[in-house]
């Protein structure tokens, strides 16, 4: 999975995330922990709810991961200039 993937997943789940909350008036990391502690129903809504608040918790964290080593090799090839971004660039997964 490259870094612009697991971009394009966020967004798509942040889009899915946004709708729920706009429908229950609700933050989804607010509803995730009244869910977790048994306080909400088991509903289709939720179920689905706390399936793309959980796919969002992993993609940010696989997001961090790359973009961690991603910027260390940029340091790195920088030594002490500054940090050249191009638009679009290519970062593999990790694996």
């Amino acid at each position: 999975m490259t870094l612009n993937d697991i971009i394009q997943d966020i967004h798509g789940l942040n889009a899915e995330l946004a709708r729920l909350e706009d429908r229950y008036n609700l933050l989804s990391a607010d509803f995730y922990r009244l869910y977790k502690t048994g306080e909400l129903e088991q509903s289709r809504d939720f179920i689905k709810w706390v399936g793309y608040y959980e796919a969002k918790l992993e993609r940010d964290a696989r997001y961090q991961e790359m973009m961690y080593r991603y910027l260390r090799d940029l340091r790195q090839a920088a030594g002490l200039s500054t940090l050249r971004l191009m638009p679009e660039m290519a970062v593999a997964g990790g694996e």
